[in-house]
Formats: C-alpha cells, sequence, structure tokens
C-alpha cells in the first residue's frame, strides 16, 4: 500500500519548524476535542487572534511589483530606453521617434496585465472551497482559509483535504496520489493520520485539524519540490531562446559596426553613435515580448468575463493546440440529474428492496447523482441495522452492506453478475434505450471474502438523464474546428454510445468495454474508438497517455476524484466549478457557469491569442534579419573602402518600425483567430520571418544597385536619395510581408494594411510640405514622383522572392522539421553543458 515517505515528512517538519508560524504552532496549547462538540467560539477567536489558522497563498497571479519590473526591466527594454537617453544626449531627439513607441508598449502591457491580474483574484475567490466543522456543539459552514488549529472538520468522498489532521469518527478511502504518485485509494479509520491535498474517494468522517495553513505536508512537499517547475510556455520558452540568441548576435555586431565606424574617414563620432545605436535598436526584437505578454494577458481577461478561470497562460496556448478532448458523459453531455425510471426484480429478498438502499446510503454518505435518484425512489424505506459497510469507488465499481447474515451488493450489473443472462438481456435492452442500469445483489459472504461468481441479482434500476439542449451544437463547433471528441465513461458503454449517437459525437458507435480489456488492446483502440464504457481511472490516465504518444494534443474534462490522475497528465485539464475540490484544483481551467457550452468560445479565445502572436512575432523577426544582414554588408563595406557609413538609422527606418511593424502587430495581437494552432511555434516563425526577410533584402539590394546607373542631375545628396529610395522599397516589400504572414486574408486585416499604405504615403507627403529645415527631415519626396516605376518593379521582386522562398521552406519543413528542430534542441543542451562546465561550481 502506497503512503506518504516518512523521511520526506521529517525533512518537511524540520524545515518548517524554524518559520515563526511554526513557533507559534509548536507553542499553541493543545485542545482535547470531542468529534461531537468541537472548539468553543472563544477558542476559535483566540486561535485567529494568534494567527493559527488555515490561510494559504491562494493567489497564483504575479505581484504588482513583478508585474512592473516584469514589463519594464528586460534587458531589451533597458537597452532601448539606454539607447533613447544616449541619443537625446548627443542632441539627435530626433533620431529616437521611432523607439518611444516602447513606452506605449510598456504602458499597456502593465494596465492588462494589472486588469487580468483583479479578474483571476476575483474569480479564485469564486472558487474557494468550503467545509462544514463542528463548534460548540454547532454545525458551521466555512472556508478553507477560516479553518483553525484543532477544529473538528466533517470530511465527505469528493472533498479534497484542506490540513493535516487525524480520524475522530468514521471512515475514509483516500487518494494521495497528488502526494504519492500512486492512484490506489488508501483506507483510513479512528485514529488514523489524513494529510492536506489528498482526496476523498469514498465515505465519511470527522477529523480533528492537527496542522494547518504553511505547516500542513503538502506546503513543504511544494517548497522542497519548486526547483521541479510544471511545464513552462513553449511561446515564452522559444522567445526567451530567441532573445538571448538575438541579444549575444547584437553585441557581436554593434562591436564589428563600432570599430568600422571609427575606421571610416566620414564618420564623426555623434555619426558613430547614431549608426550604432539604429543599427542595435534595428536588431532589437523589443516589442515583441511586450505585445505577447500584451496579447495573453488579455486572452485572460477575455476569459474572465466568459466565466472562465485559467490558473496560468501555458493552459491557453495547449488550449490552442488540442486536438483531442476527452470528455466525461455525466454533467457534460447530459445534465447528470438521474431518475429511476424502472425497477426489474429477479428475486425477492429477506427484507425489503427499499431498506436494502437506504441502509447503504446511510452507511456509506454516497452524495453522487446515481445515490441520490436510487434514494429518492427508495424514500418510503427504513434505515436498517448494519454490521460492515463497504463504500462505492470507481475501481471496483460497486458498494456494499452486511444485514444480518447476508451481503448486498449495488453496483455495475456486469461486474457484479457477469454471467447472467438474465441480467444481461435486460442491461442490453436498457442500453439500447441510453438508461443506465444498477444491480442490487446478494450474497452469503462477508465483505471481506466477497466472491462475484457466487452472486444472486435481486433487483435492476433502470436510470435515466436527460441530454443537455446545446450539447448537440457545441460537439459539432469541436468536430467543425479539428477536435476530435472522445466520451470516458464508468457506465456501460453501449447505453453510453447510445447517449453519445444521439449528443451528435462523430464515430459514436464505435465503442469499448474497458472492463475486461489489456492494456495493449486499449493501446490499440484509442485514436479509432469514440467512446470507452467501464473504465477505471487507471485506464482513463492510459487512454490520456496513449493518445499523447501518438502525437496528439490531449485536453481533459474531468469533475471527479477518479478523473484527477488524467486531468493532470492532459495537456490542458478543464473542470467545473461545481466539480469535487480535487478536480477542480488540479485543472488548469476552470469553468465557473459549469456550462459546457462556454468550451468553444474558450478553444476560439486560445487559438486566437497563440495565432497572432506567431503572426506578431514573424513581423518582428524579419525586421532583425534584415537590419543584422544589413550590419554586417556595411560595416564590412565600410572597413575596405573607410568612406561608407552604415545608412539604415532609426529616421530612414520610422516608415517600417511604425507602418510594417508597430501598428499592424498591435492590431493583429487583438484580432480574432479560430484556426487550431499546429507545428513547432520556433518552426512556424521561421517559416514566415526568413523567407520576408529574404525579399526585405533582395528587394532593398536590387534598389541599391540600380540606383547606381541613375541619372542625379539636380540632387544636392546623392547618397541620402539612393538610401530614401532603398527605404521606400524595403517599406512596400515589408507591406507584402505582412499580407503573407497574415494569411489566409480577412477584411479586417487587408483593412488594416490598405490603411497603412495610405497612411505611410501620406506621411512622405506631409514630410515633404514642412516648412523651413523641419521639410525633408525624414523622407525625400521626390522619389515617389521620380522614381515610381523602380520602387514597384523591386515590390513585385519582393513578392516573387517572398513566395517562392516560402514554398521551399514549407517543403523542407514538412519533410525535414522535425529532424532540424531535434538537432537544433540537442545543440542548445550541448551549448548551455558546455557553459554550465566552464562556469564555477558552488
Amino acid at each position: 500500500m502506497p503512503t506518504v515517505n516518512e523521511k520526506v515528512l521529517k525533512k518537511i517538519e524540520k524545515k518548517v519548524s524554524n518559520k515563526k508560524d511554526s513557533h507559534k504552532m509548536k507553542k499553541a496549547e493543545r485542545i482535547d476535542v470531542s468529534y461531537f462538540e468541537g472548539l468553543s467560539l472563544e477558542q476559535v477567536e483566540d486561535r485567529k487572534k494568534n494567527n493559527l489558522v488555515n490561510k494559504k497563498n491562494l493567489d497564483n497571479t504575479k505581484s504588482y511589483f513583478k508585474i512592473f519590473m516584469n514589463n519594464i526591466c528586460s534587458f531589451c527594454n533597458l537597452l532601448t530606453i539606454g539607447l533613447v537617453v544616449l541619443l537625446i544626449c548627443i542632441g539627435a531627439w530626433d533620431y529616437t521617434i521611432s523607439s518611444c513607441i516602447i513606452f506605449i508598449n510598456i504602458g499597456i502591457g502593465i494596465y492588462q496585465e494589472i486588469k487580468a491580474k483583479k479578474a483571476v483574484q476575483k474569480l479564485t475567490l469564486l472558487t474557494q472551497s468550503s467545509y462544514e466543522v463542528i463548534r460548540q456543539s454547532t454545525q458551521y459552514t466555512i472556508s478553507t482559509d477560516e479553518i483553525v488549529l484543532d477544529d473538528v472538520i466533517i470530511i465527505r468522498a469528493g472533498q479534497q483535504i484542506p490540513i493535516d489532521g487525524s480520524i475522530l469518527q468514521g471512515t475514509l478511502e483516500v487518494d494521495e496520489s497528488i502526494l504519492t504518485g500512486e492512484n490506489i485509494p488508501v483506507k483510513k479509520e479512528l485514529s488514523d493520520k489524513l494529510l492536506s491535498g489528498s482526496s476523498v474517494v469514498s465515505g465519511e468522517a470527522i477529523v480533528r485539524a492537527e496542522r494547518v495553513g504553511k505547516d500542513c505536508y503538502i506546503e513543504g512537499i511544494t517548497k522542497i519540490a519548486q526547483k521541479i517547475s510544471k511545464p513552462k510556455s513553449d511561446i515564452f520558452k522559444t522567445l526567451n531562446e530567441l532573445i538571448k540568441g538575438l541579444s549575444a548576435i547584437l553585441v557581436v555586431l554593434a562591436t564589428l559596426l563600432l570599430i568600422a565606424e571609427r575606421v571610416s574617414t566620414v564618420s564623426t563620432w555623434k555619426d558613430t553613435i547614431i549608426s550604432v545605436s539604429s543599427s542595435m535598436l534595428g536588431m532589437i526584437p523589443v516589442g515583441m515580448f511586450l505585445l505577447t505578454s500584451t496579447a495573453l494577458a488579455s486572452s485572460v481577461l477575455r476569459l474572465s468575463k466568459k466565466n472562465a478561470l485559467p490558473q496560468d497562460l501555458y493552459s491557453i496556448e495547449m488550449l490552442a493546440r488540442v486536438d483531442t478532448l476527452l470528455l466525461d458523459k455525466t454533467g457534460t453531455i447530459t445534465d447528470g440529474k438521474l431518475e429511476v425510471t424502472e425497477r426489474f426484480d429477479i428475486s425477492k429478498p429477506d427484507i425489503n428492496i427499499e431498506d436494502i438502499i437506504l441502509t447503504l446510503d446511510n452507511e456509506n454518505k454516497d452524495k453522487k447523482p446515481t445515490a441520490q435518484a436510487l434514494n429518492n425512489y427508495s424514500k418510503d424505506g427504513k434505515v436498517l441495522q448494519a454490521k460492515q459497510a463497504l463504500a462505492f469507488n470507481s475501481i471496483r465499481k460497486y458498494s456494499a452492506v452486511t444485514i444480518e447474515d447476508k451481503t448486498y451488493l449495488l453496483g455495475a450489473p456486469d461486474i457484479i453478475c457477469p454471467n447472467d443472462e438474465k441480467v444481461s438481456a435486460y442491461c442490453d435492452l436498457q442500453s439500447l434505450k441510453g438508461r443506465r442500469t444498477i444491480l442490487l445483489a446478494e450474497c452469503d459472504f462477508t465483505i471481506d471474502d466477497i466472491n462475484l461468481d457466487r452472486t444472486r441479482p435481486i433487483a435492476i434500476f433502470a436510470l435515466e438523464e436527460k441530454i443537455k439542449d446545446d450539447v448537440k451544437e457545441t460537439l459539432k463547433w469541436f468536430h467543425d474546428n479539428d477536435v476530435d471528441i472522445k466520451i470516458i465513461s464508468g457506465d456501460n458503454p453501449q447505453t453510453v454510445s447510445t447517449i453519445a449517437q444521439k449528443s451528435g459525437v462523430y464515430n459514436a458507435e464505435k465503442y469499448v468495454n474497458c472492463s475486461n480489456i489489456s492494456n495493449e488492446e486499449l493501446n490499440n483502440l484509442t485514436e479509432s474508438a469514440a467512446v470507452f464504457g467501464r473504465v477505471s481511472p487507471e485506464q482513463k490516465l492510459r487512454i490520456v497517455q496513449d493518445l499523447q504518444k501518438k502525437g496528439h494534443i490531449v485536453g481533459m474534462m474531468g469533475d471527479g476524484v477518479n478523473d484527477v490522475q488524467s486531468l493532470k497528465e492532459s495537456d490542458c485539464s478543464i473542470s467545473f466549478a461545481n466539480a469535487n475540490d480535487a478536480a477542480r484544483n488540479i485543472s488548469r481551467i476552470v469553468l465557473l457557469d459549469n456550462n459546457f457550452k462556454s468550451m468553444p468560445h474558450i478553444v476560439e479565445e486560445g487559438r486566437r491569442v497563440i495565432a497572432n502572436v506567431e503572426k506578431v512575432s514573424s513581423l518582428y523577426i524579419m525586421k532583425n534579419l534584415f537590419v543584422m544582414f544589413m550590419t554586417i554588408v556595411y560595416a564590412i563595406m565600410t572597413i575596405v573602402n573607410k568612406t561608407q557609413s552604415y545608412p539604415f538609422d532609426t529616421k530612414k527606418m520610422l516608415l517600417i518600425e511604425f507602418f510594417v511593424i508597430g501598428v499592424p502587430t498591435f492590431c493583429y495581437a487583438l484580432l480574432p483567430n479560430t484556426a487550431r494552432i499546429k507545428g513547432n511555434f520556433l518552426r512556424n516563425i521561421l517559416k514566415s520571418s526568413i523567407p520576408s526577410a529574404i525579399s526585405l533584402i533582395v528587394s532593398t539590394g536590387f534598389i541599391l544597385i540600380i540606383s547606381g546607373s541613375l541619372d542625379y542631375t539636380g540632387i544636392e545628396n546623392i547618397s541620402n536619395y539612393q538610401i530614401s529610395m532603398a527605404t521606400f522599397a524595403l517599406t512596400m516589400a515589408g507591406f507584402f510581408a505582412v499580407l503573407v504572414i497574415s494569411m489566409p486574408p480577412n477584411k479586417i486585416r487587408l483593412s488594416i494594411l490598405g490603411a497603412m499604405i495610405v497612411l505611410s504615403i501620406l506621411a512622405v507627403l506631409v514630410d515633404g510640405v514642412l516648412p523651413g529645415e523641419l521639410k525633408g527631415m525624414f523622407f525625400d519626396m521626390q522619389i515617389i514622383t521620380k522614381h515610381a516605376v523602380w520602387i514597384v518593379l523591386s515590390t513585385c521582386i519582393a513578392a516573387i522572392i517572398n513566395l517562392t522562398v516560402k514554398y521551399i521552406s514549407d517543403k523542407i519543413d514538412k519533410k525535414y522539421g522535425e529532424k532540424i528542430t531535434d538537432s537544433y534542441h540537442n545543440f542548445v543542451d550541448k551549448v548551455k553543458y558546455s557553459i554550465n562546465k566552464l562556469l564555477p561550481k558552488h
């Protein structure tokens, strides 16, 4: 039997004993309470004054300080701000205009994250669990953080244990898998220890709180396990790696350009600072990370308005990638309310059937819908004296009670009487009608010696539940939007299949009975079957793992203790606010309105934010790659002929920075997008950004070469004229790149792109008519009228190059993408390993 590691427990006790609150706990006078009386109200107040309460940190969101620090004090932000300050100090303030958008981005990022934080905090309070305690011989219902040391708490099946304590009365079956990793229920009786975080599978008990708050065992486990972080967002992991890589390249290229500028005979120190700063600002993806954070924070805010509580950003990302969603029948596609529609008597027992049902309920305290329906049906019966009882759990699939000299079993017919033809025939008939069947049987054995081959059927109850009105529409949405639905239930597979077919589950006729199936057989059927009946908790977990091994991104919706392991293992776990504590607390997304109909909106939100982040990141990386290439080219040219200088200063790049990158990326980050996210995030970015960057380089290079043979009669500053021409070509090629990256085009995207083209032309016209020295400050208007043909031709060349290279890169990615990704990760791991070896060991 799995138990919590005693050595770990002692280690934790030693660690927490040094804390201030723990000293209070150790010095606190312990009260020997009775299970029927509990603490007095005066004792409770005294405990609260001494901070001996079950307060834990329920707020998983960032602190306000961390929000400000994360949005301001990143490497990219600090470097950008430093360069802006440097340019202002040397009197080159006009070169800082394009970079000042960073302050707008920082402000928006902070505002969105704070709004999202407040929304999540508000929703978290709504999901806080409540418990019944006995104080001064009276029962009170209180929240988790109101429990005090030595409180007497009533713990029931389906609840998560909120404190460390011991049983004063009653018996429980407890799932300690969150602590031990083992999914086998552990029986707990009088004086046995219970640990916070474990879940009650069956039974009811009165428990004394012996450790509360941060002294609980699970709190110590959390502290020790902090080194093993939960899965991080692939987006942020990729962006962090990109920014680290770009920062390293930036330092090398900036140094190279600085040397080149000082070698140049035409560059003053002011010119050098402007050139190097312009190059560095062009290589910093300053808006990319900020817009990603803003988009994700905005997503959390939108989800909160849909009554959905995401526990972290990773859950939003994985939700967008889910291609297989596992659902339970009861409470998801049906309303969960059961009613006994028929009873089929097979034999006459020695005592009244209604009496047996009520006695079973009285002994086992089962609050599940099936038990409640049977109790309502048997309300005219009476409770008898029981010698022994066994609570229902999802592994054995029956409960039992011994009355006088017989033991009565209630549960799954095919488990209790697997070989009885009359039972099987009746159950099959009810299954075709979509009804659930529960068998009452008897045997002459004690509970400890039950032999299922020698049970005798007494009666079969047929129960019916109503399909939710809107479930067909919801399930159709998932089918139409590339998500495979699979129903996993502990009920009869034929019954589940019938209900699933009525609900509109695709391929619902393909069902599997998991009660007598090997792991290998189950593995072979996980993809092809749509309905799994008589599933044990271990099999639920195996189905999730098998689908993941076959390359699927698995979402799991669950609301019971038997769902905890599979929820924990799934890529995105979803539960309801009215689910039991364990399932709700382990889930990454909680539906506060308990409405399955909300799911399409939530999945759409996840897809929207991730797809738009990919597009935003692609545009920034495109510009970074272009600037890096030009920095290398002009650094080499400057070193060779000593009369060159890096020409793409921040004023020349203003058009592409603002109209091609700045405004479109901000708009695209918030646009709707419902396509399921596929492929690796980094590969998706590079597939779009590399062809676009190459098209920008070719277009700009073409203009620079052509401009060498043009007639410059009447032109005073030929070099400035040529670079201005190249800048316009770069901007037009950039607009086409935006069109390709934002595929598939729609009215909104095309409208934004059209508006940016018009505004960029207006900006050039306005710059050309400014008064005095301000005229032509940023752009040279003559180019638009005199050499528009060459700019149009360069844009066409850029378009052809972009589409051609993208076609080739898509083919390469399809054939070799996985190998390239694996090689990349192996290379990164080797580099990290080499760096760690060089670092001094502490």
